[in-house]
């Protein structure tokens, strides 16, 4: 549960099947042995397309079907989108040559325009796009409203259909009533090789080894079926002429095994960015091919294929290269850091070792449930969201139905777990984005359950806290088990006194502890599988180690920081702090000795006093209660103190000790939470959740950098 490996094989065999491409289109044994080109070239290198088919299959159909709800939606949806995306840049990037081959013409219609669109694409290369686009529709469709297994069946056989007009075109293609069918067909697309027929069974494909996880095939499948797959391209390609030859009978079996074995392939190489380099070689590679066919009209060795196919090659990795580069030196994936008002930086990096080192403290098999309520702890709920979701996290807790739906608009995938009170009319919406509600009552459980909508719950208990929960009662707990809307997947109950080691606070959790204990026996015993349990916080995680349930919910931990800075744990781990505060000054004065600065008259100046305007103040979050504290503020390695009552946009400091300080620079206002809290009589917890909305938020790594 404390990982979330890639799998390498896939990732490093999408540069060879790109690579593959660019031999189908250069021909690169033509010179030597056009033969050789049919078997290799036009007939093994034919699985590149199919395994890029597979990829989204895996990734996108194969979660979907596991659970065709919201998230999973959304994920097929913002890729549909990217596809369309890219495609669209690629026709504009790509009309000129399309026009010089005569793909397009000025005196095309509507209908010629709508087909190479949809079916063709504009240039050779790109109905890739139009297929994926269109299969992918269809295949979401087809499982939406059959089945995984039904629709696999039907993708087989329009992939038979598909056959027919492409490699075997001469054997069916000419019988009486298909050939009419194949006649007709030609006037909407050109090949088979399309969304419609060759797009779905890859895809399904996809999504069937997904369901069944496999990772083992052997080597020996994936050559026998290799094996296969050549002698029937020998045979068409010797006994008859074929019409294309990118749809073989064998190649869904050669792909099936293949994708499979690359699962568990340990590469001998590592390429970095490989969807990135995969996709530019595609993309790019017909440009490097109409450069070359140009300088080869004066340079004879070009005519060469294999030195052809090679400066091809080499000249598409060059140029994806060149500009994979300007794109990280001029669209950095973080925004550019400048100064603005007041700005909150996040650190992922922090982040990530304060997961860390919770993982190193629970037991092996226990996973963590992050806490993402009150926007993260103000530390921005979806940056940490998705960067959990990259540490292998895959299930968090808010504490409203607008929290958890935010999320999931944003593309949180994993698990949602709503820890108050939602209201039961809005149980549609719950069912809408594959949420898990809390049931924080009887009364709760009895009125959403009358909504007559499927509801994913689990169940909170009154151990020994008296806030929200259900009475300690297990025969009462068992009747909402077998409520008929409810699917109550789990159990769960909150301590009430982690966060203290002394005699009454540790008698008082233990009590919970056991409470909790005992109702899992009774309801064990009684026949009532209660799900997956959770019962420690952040302080029970430092303060009851030993305790094994199947999640932990880290909270102000996790965002670095503990709630009051003395507090004494069993264990000590090391926290990093995810939020850091800086504000711009915006105002130097020189104010004399006996003056009075800002509201009332807390602060008389004893000395004259270069003063300085910092644009924050509590209406961002910022306590009034730090006013004349001696809370410090930093710029380098200066101190700067606080003087005067903090305002509502606005807060005084002494510059008289900051030598070369300008107007707009960034001051920090808050490194480490836990001295505002208690210089405001607080505790952290309250101090980030109170940070306003004013914030320009920035990626830390990219703030370091300036």
């Amino acid at each position: 549960m404390h990982s979330n490996k890639k799998n390498e094989g896939i990732e490093q065999f999408r540069i060879l099947a790109a690579v593959m491409i660019v031999a189908i289109h250069t021909f690169p044994f033509a010179s030597f042995n056009p033969q050789f080109d049919n078997l290799v070239t036009l007939t093994l290198f034919r699985v590149a397309v199919p395994f890029f088919l597979m990829v989204t299959g895996y990734f996108l159909l194969g979660p979907f079907v596991r659970e065709p709800y919201y998230p999973k939606m959304w994920k097929i949806k913002q890729n549909l989108g990217k596809l369309l995306k890219i495609y669209g840049m690629a026709i504009i990037f790509y009309l000129p040559l399309s026009f010089y081959n005569g793909t397009l013409r000025v005196s095309s219609t509507f209908f010629q325009i709508v087909k190479r669109l949809i079916f063709d694409g504009t240039l050779y290369h790109l109905w890739y796009f139009p297929a994926v686009i269109i299969g992918l529709v269809l295949s979401v469709v087809m499982i939406r409203f059959l089945s995984l297994q039904k629709s696999f069946i039907l993708s087989i056989f329009l992939y038979l259909v598909g056959v027919g007009g492409d490699s075997y075109y001469q054997v069916f293609g000419h019988l009486p009533g298909v050939s009419n069918f194949y006649k007709r067909g030609f006037t909407l697309f050109d090949y088979t090789r399309n969304g419609l027929f060759f797009a779905p069974i890859f895809l399904s494909l996809g999504a069937v080894i997904y369901q069944k996880r496999k990772k083992n095939q052997h080597i020996f499948a994936v050559l026998c079926s290799l094996a296969v797959l050549l002698t029937e391209s020998f045979l068409l390609h010797h006994f008859t002429k074929v019409r294309h030859d990118s749809m073989y009978l064998a190649l869904p079996i050669v792909v099936y095994f293949l994708f499979q074995f690359l699962l568990n392939w340990p590469p001998p190489f590592k390429f970095s960015q490989t969807k990135e380099r995969a996709l530019g070689i595609y993309l790019l590679h017909p440009l490097v091919i109409a450069f070359i066919y140009f300088v080869g009209k004066v340079v004879p060795i070009f005519a060469n294929s294999l030195i052809n196919f090679l400066f091809v090659l080499l000249g598409t990795i060059l140029l994806t290269n060149f500009l994979l580069a300007l794109k990280r030196k001029f669209m950095p994936a973080t925004k550019t850091f400048f100064a603005s008002r007041a700005t909150k930086i996040i650190s992922t990096e922090n982040l990530a070792k304060n997961v860390q080192a919770i993982f190193s403290c629970i037991p092996e098999k226990t996973g963590i449930m992050a806490i993402l309520k009150a926007n993260a702890y103000e530390s921005e709920a979806v940056i940490c969201g998705r960067e959990l979701e990259k540490l292998g996290v895959n299930f968090f807790a808010v504490a409203t139905l607008q929290e958890a739906i935010e999320l999931r608009c944003a593309g949180i995938q994993g698990e949602i777990l709503i820890l108050g009170y939602t209201a039961p009319n809005q149980a549609k919406l719950l069912q809408k984005y594959h949420l898990i509600q809390a049931l924080i009552s009887m009364e709760h459980a009895y009125e959403l359950n009358k909504q007559q909508k499927k509801i994913r719950c689990h169940l909170k208990v009154d151990t020994g806290m008296h806030r929200l929960g259900l009475d300690f009662d297990a025969p009462l707990i068992k009747e909402i088990y077998q409520m008929k809307y409810l699917a109550c997947e789990g159990l769960f109950s909150h301590l009430g006194s982690a966060d203290s080691l002394d005699e009454q606070s540790v008698k008082r959790t233990k009590r919970q502890i056991q409470a909790f204990d005992t109702l899992l026996k009774e309801l064990e015993k009684s026949g009532v599988n209660y799900g997956v349990t959770h019962l420690q916080a952040s302080y029970g995680i430092l303060n009851y180690p030993e305790l094994q349930y199947d999640y932990v919910r880290p909270g102000i931990i996790l965002y670095g920081a503990m709630s009051s800075q003395n507090d004494q744990t069993k264990l000590k781990i090391a926290l990093h702090p995810v939020i850091k505060i800086k504000a711009k000054l915006i105002s130097i004065k020189d104010v004399a000795a006996g003056e009075f600065v800002g509201y009332g008259l807390d602060a008389c100046l004893k000395q004259n006093t270069k003063v300085g305007i910092v644009s924050i103040g509590y209406a961002d979050g910022i306590p009034r209660a730090l006013s004349n504290t001696g809370f410090k503020l930093f710029y380098k390695k200066a101190v700067i103190p606080q003087i005067g009552r903090v305002c509502m946009d606005l807060l005084v400091v002494d510059l008289s000790a900051v030598l070369g300080i300008q107007v707009g620079e960034m001051i920090t206002v808050m490194a480490y939470s836990e001295t505002i809290a208690e210089k405001s009589g607080t505790i952290t917890n309250e101090i980030l959740s109170r940070l306003g909305c004013r914030f320009e938020v920035f990626d830390g790594i990219q703030e370091s950098k300036n």
